[in-house]
C-alpha cells in the first residue's frame, strides 16, 4: 500500500524542501531482497507499466517540439545488480545520479525550464520502508506551465510504480 508522507528529516533532500516550488513523498514497506536505495530504485523502475512508458513516448515528442529536453524512457535502468557500479553523473533512466549511498540515492534531472530532484531513501527500521520524495524547482514561467498537466500525472505515476513493487512482494 502506497501512503503520502513527509519527506525523511535524515533525507539529503529534506533542507531542500523549502525552497521547492512543488515536493511530494509517498512510502512503502520495503522488501527485504532489496537492501540499499539504488537497487529499489532500479527495481520498481524496471517494472514501470506500459502505460507509463506510452506516457512518456507521448511527453517526449511533445516537449521537442517546444525546444525541451526528451529525457528518454523511464524504464531503461540497468538490472539491479548493477547498482554497485553505479555512481554519481551516471546515467539511469530518465535521471542522472546525484549522490548515492546505500540508505539513499538522489537523482536529478536539470533543464532550462525546472530542476527535478527525486530522492529514494530506505529506512533502516524494521520492517523496513521506501520513501520516494519528489522535489520541484522551477526556473521560469515555463517551468510553472509545464507542472500543470505534469503534476497531476506525476502523482499518479509515482504511486502506480512504487504500488506495483508492493504488490508484487
Amino acid at each position: 500500500m502506497v501512503k503520502v508522507t513527509d519527506v525523511p528529516a535524515d533525507s539529503a533532500v529534506h533542507a531542500m524542501r523549502a525552497q521547492a516550488d512543488y515536493w511530494d513523498a509517498y512510502e512503502i514497506a520495503c522488501p527485504d531482497d532489496l537492501p540499499t536505495a539504488l537497487q529499489a530504485y532500479l527495481t520498481f523502475t524496471a517494472r514501470t507499466p506500459a502505460w507509463i512508458a506510452k506516457l512518456m513516448a507521448v511527453r517526449n515528442a511533445a516537449v521537442r517540439l517546444v525546444g525541451l529536453k526528451d529525457v528518454g524512457a523511464l524504464e531503461h535502468v540497468p538490472p539491479a545488480s548493477a547498482a554497485g557500479t553505479l555512481g554519481p553523473g551516471d546515467r539511469v533512466g530518465i535521471f542522472t545520479i546525484r549522490s548515492v549511498r546505500d540508505e539513499e540515492v538522489v537523482l536529478e534531472i536539470i533543464d532550462s525550464h525546472l530542476d527535478v530532484v527525486v530522492s529514494i531513501y530506505r529506512h533502516g527500521d524494521s520492517p523496513a520502508r521506501l520513501t520516494t520524495s519528489t522535489l520541484v524547482f522551477y526556473h521560469n514561467a515555463v517551468g510553472r506551465l509545464y507542472m500543470l498537466p505534469v503534476a497531476p500525472m506525476h502523482r499518479i505515476v509515482v504511486r502506480s510504480i512504487m504500488g506495483n513493487v508492493a504488490a508484487a512482494r
